[in-house]
C-alpha cells in the first residue's frame, strides 16, 4: 500500500504498514469468523474487548472488520472467507488508512504539545474528542471508534470511556484493544463482548516475515520466529534494530545463575544510546515474558510456592515500568532494580528455574 500515507501511530515500525494500512488479515480466522457472524446476525454487541498479547493481530482485525463494516463486501480483493484481503483503491479502504473516513475514529496514544514524539498515555482529552466524534457524525449508518489500546488510558480517560460504554450513542461500535486484562477497569470490562486473541502460529509468522523481510534469509526468519513468542511484531523487531542480538543477550541475562553486573551495564549503555529505543522496548518485554513463562513453568511442575513468586514479580516489575514510562523515570536505574529483585525472588526458592 506504499501508494497510500497512513496516519502515523506512535508504535508503527519502520518500512511496515500500521494495523490501519495491512491489507491482509493474517491467523485470524476464527476472530474474524465471530464477528461476521454477529454481525450479519444481527446481534451485534456495541462494544468488543480484543484480549491478547502485544503484536498478534487485534488492532488489525479491528480496522478489517471495520472496513468491511464501513465498506461492505466491495472492499475485499481477495483471499478467502477466513482470512481476506482488501483493496488498497476502494475508497473506504484509503480512508480508513490515511485516517480520514467521517465515520471511524482511531484513539491511541496523542502527538506531544510541542515537539515530537507522542505523550505516555490516552488522556482524557482524546475521550472528548471520541465523544465530539458521535456528537458530529449522528445518523445514518455505522460509526466505529477503535481504542488501541486500552491500557494507555490513564485513570481519568478510563472513566470517561465507561461512561460513554454504560449509554452508547445510537449505532456505534468500540472496538478495544487490550494487552494486559489487569490493567482495565474492571467496570470496562463488563460492558463489552470479550474476544479473545492466541498468540499466531509458528507459519503464520514465518509467512508474514517472509513477505515482508524477503532479505533476512531463511535462518534470521527461523530465529525470529522461534523468540517471537508468538508475535508478528515481536518477531518484525527481531530482525530490525539488531532485534536478534537482543533478545539472545535477554536470554543470557536472565538465564545466568548469579547476576553478571558487568554484561547488565554494558547491555543497558549500549541500548540507551539514541535511535535504540525500539531494541530498549524489546528487551524490557523479553525480560517479563521471560518471568510469565517461569511463573506458568512453575504451575506445570507443580511449584505453586515458586510460581506465587515469580507471578508477584511479574505484576511488580509490569506495574513499575508503567509507572516510569508515564514519569520518564530513569530507564538504566529501573532495568538495573528489576535484576536485583529477580535475583531476590529465585533467592526465596533456592535459586532454581
Amino acid at each position: 500500500m506504499s501508494e497510500i500515507a497512513p496516519q502515523e501511530g506512535h508504535d508503527d515500525l519502520d518500512e511496515v504498514s500500521p494495523p490501519s494500512a495491512t491489507l491482509r488479515l493474517r491467523g485470524r480466522s476464527a476472530e474474524w469468523h465471530e464477528l461476521q457472524q454477529a454481525f450479519e446476525g444481527g446481534r451485534m454487541h456495541h462494544a468488543w474487548l480484543m484480549q491478547g498479547p502485544n503484536g498478534i493481530g487485534k488492532a488489525t482485525t479491528a480496522f478489517a472488520f471495520a472496513r468491511m463494516v464501513l465498506g461492505g463486501p466491495s472492499t475485499l480483493r481477495g483471499g478467502s472467507d477466513t482470512e481476506p484481503m482488501f483493496d488498497p483503491e476502494h475508497p473506504a479502504v484509503r480512508q480508513i488508512a490515511q485516517g480520514s473516513h467521517p465515520n471511524l475514529i482511531h484513539l491511541s496514544r496523542p502527538r506531544v504539545d510541542r515537539g515530537d514524539g507522542f505523550k505516555t498515555q490516552i488522556t482524557v482529552d482524546e475521550i472528548r474528542r471520541l465523544n465530539q466524534f458521535f456528537r458530529a457524525t449522528a445518523g445514518g449508518g455505522w460509526r466505529i471508534a477503535i481504542i488501541d489500546p486500552a491500557d494507555d488510558l490513564n485513570r481519568s480517560a478510563a472513566n470517561a470511556l465507561l461512561k460513554t460504554l454504560e449509554e452508547p450513542p445510537e449505532r456505534s461500535l468500540f472496538l478495544i484493544a487490550n494487552h494486559t486484562p489487569g490493567r482495565l477497569l474492571p467496570t470496562i470490562r463488563s460492558r463489552c463482548r470479550v474476544l479473545r486473541f492466541e498468540p499466531l502460529a509458528s507459519d503464520v509468522i514465518a509467512e508474514a516475515l517472509t513477505d515482508l523481510q524477503p532479505s533476512a534469509g531463511a535462518e534470521g526468519i527461523r530465529t525470529a520466529v522461534a523468540m517471537s513468542g508468538g508475535s508478528l511484531r515481536d518477531a518484525l523487531l527481531m530482525l530490525t534494530n539488531g532485534g536478534l542480538e537482543v533478545g539472545a543477550q535477554a536470554d543470557r541475562l536472565y538465564a545466568a545463575p548469579r547476576p553478571d553486573w558487568s554484561a547488565i551495564q554494558s547491555t543497558l549503555d549500549a541500548l540507551l544510546q539514541k535511535g535504540r529505543e525500539a531494541a530498549w522496548a524489546l528487551l524490557l518485554e523479553a525480560l517479563l515474558g521471560k518471568v510469565s513463562a517461569e511463573a506458568r513453568g512453575r504451575v506445570e511442575r507443580g511449584d505453586v510456592a515458586g510460581a506465587e513468586i515469580m507471578a508477584r514479580l511479574w505484576q511488580t516489575e509490569a506495574a513499575r515500568w508503567r509507572e516510569a514510562t508515564a514519569f520518564n523515570l530513569d530507564r538504566k536505574q529501573m532495568m538495573l532494580t528489576f535484576f536485583a529483585r529477580l535475583y531476590a525472588a529465585r533467592a526465596e526458592f533456592g535459586g532454581e528455574r
